[in-house]
């Protein structure tokens, strides 16, 4: 071990998936870890959730734990292998997430991963402090000033200053008021949601390997199949009353609530016997962005939700979170590794871990943003899911030249800005073969078709982006 990597000290503040993931892999290079968290003990060992939604963790969130890691995580998760649409028909399309069985979202529920995660950190020598909450911080220190839970203040200081305390960041507030010109905008968004409790046994009627959701304009239900055979079953719907429409805050009464349900999900009201109540009595969680740039001031960096809050819908919050996890410890060892002063070298490393991820955070966050309108509305489109099945069909003939987005966001490291960039060359490309051939009764065409035009939407305009490894190679073959 290098000198400049003796006694190397971090604090870090939030000890959720996180900021517990974080203080694995440090503790792992034999940092001295400590983290602060804002809830009691007893707290985090009884929170069963009930406000919100299971994770769901890809290729992208699950190549940052090592395998016997993993192997926990698995073991409190659910498999899904596609996404299963509810018409209001009754009518039922599967949508399979990728090429093969290994293109998975693995669904957990939030406490049971929180859990999993904390267990093995304080298993790994981190020590945790309950009921610390952030007051203050010195940047250029490795600083933090907590008040406890019985009301004192307490001092932690360390080598870096790790902030994983989520949207709310008060790590993220106290750099901001101490010098960090960090430009941040927060938005909320028209959407909010509750959990709905389902009838036990229900769930044996929904298949335990798919991602349930029944769209309806600019609403949908969404139930994830949990290992124990229940299934964490949401509402995402607008907060505010529009156009005269139910809205959670303009439901004439609890009594009208069910009607609402058995119009709009016949074949699940029944399941949801607690659905006014629910509904009625909650106060819907709400949803909004964070964007912050740049993640990092002094000796003190952002991650996770503290850096980039983004909403629910594409599913790669905690995958976005656990990938800057690993490029941050990739980064220490890095600069660490070198000889030179470690603070010099902790400096140059959350320095080049914002270089590295304030883009793919932005692009995330608007990819999240547009799939709200594919989940609510387009998922209930006929010639949505004909351009889905064309989008498929060309990846299976041509693996190399074309590429779906969701596999991308999912299923590789290609940073989430490149998979942008790719992305829109190749929907403009198919936007103008759909224009020439009909994709109902022309799609062999298209297939047929795609590599010479390809080539020819290519020669008239700047080359197809190309693709990178990202900041982590494929754990598989055949994974892209």
């Amino acid at each position: 071990m290098s000198e400049t990597r003796r006694r190397v000290r971090i604090v870090i503040v939030g000890a959720g998936p996180v900021g517990c993931l974080l203080a694995i892999e440090l503790r792992r290079r034999r940092f001295e870890v400590e983290l602060h968290e804002k809830q009691t003990a007893d707290r985090v060992a009884l929170d069963q959730g009930g406000r919100s939604f299971n994770l769901t963790l890809t290729h992208r969130g699950t190549s940052a734990l090592r395998p016997a890691l993993r192997d926990r995580v698995y073991a409190v998760g659910s498999v899904l292998q596609r996404r299963i649409i509810h018409h209001r028909d009754g009518t039922l399309t599967h949508q399979p997430y990728g090429a093969g069985p290994h293109h998975h979202l693995l669904s957990v529920p939030r406490a049971a991963l929180h859990r999993t995660l904390l267990a093995a950190a304080q298993e790994a020598g981190a020590a945790v402090h309950f009921g610390h909450s952030c007051i203050g911080a010195d940047a250029h220190r490795g600083e933090a000033v907590f008040v406890t839970g019985e009301g004192t203040v307490c001092r932690a200081s360390g080598d870096l200053l790790i902030g994983c305390d989520g949207a709310n960041s008060a790590l993220r507030y106290a750099l901001s008021k101490s010098g960090a010109r960090m430009q941040i905008h927060q938005e909320y968004i028209p959407h909010g949601h509750v959990e709905l409790g389902m009838a036990p046994g229900a769930a044996r009627d929904l298949s335990p390997d798919g991602m349930h959701l029944w769209p309806r304009g600019d609403h949908f239900l969404q139930a994830q199949p949990n290992h124990d055979g229940s299934a964490t079953t949401t509402l995402f719907m607008p907060v505010d009353n529009r156009g005269g429409e139910l809205r959670f805050r303009s439901f004439a009464s609890r009594e009208a609530v069910r009607p609402h349900f058995a119009r709009e999900y016949p074949d699940i009201a029944a399941a949801l016997p607690t659905v006014s109540e629910d509904v009625w009595d909650a106060r819907p969680a709400l949803l909004k962005v964070v964007r912050c740039a740049p993640y990092h001031y002094g000796r003190a960096v952002l991650v996770g939700d503290a850096a980039h809050t983004i909403v629910p819908f594409y599913g790669q919050g905690i995958n976005c979170s656990f990938e800057d996890a690993d490029v941050l410890c990739g980064l220490l060892d890095r600069h660490l590794g070198q000889a030179g002063d470690r603070h010099a070298a902790i400096r140059a490393a959350v320095a080049e871990f914002s270089a590295q991820r304030v883009g793919p955070g932005q692009a995330i966050a608007d990819l999240s943003l547009a799939n709200l309108r594919e989940l609510s509305a387009h998922v209930d489109d006929r010639r949505f899911h004909l351009r889905k099945e064309i989008e498929r069909r060309l990846h299976q003939r041509y693996p190399r030249e074309f590429i779906q987005l969701y596999q991308l966001v999912a299923f590789t490291r290609v940073p989430y800005d490149e998979i942008v960039r790719r992305s829109q060359w190749d929907q403009r490309v198919l936007d103008l073969m759909c224009e020439r051939y009909d994709p109902a009764t022309q799609s062999e065409l298209i297939l047929r078709a795609y590599p010479e035009f390809a080539r020819g939407v290519e020669a008239g305009e700047p080359p197809v982006p190309a693709l990178s490894a990202g900041s982590a190679a494929l754990t598989r073959p055949g994974d892209v």
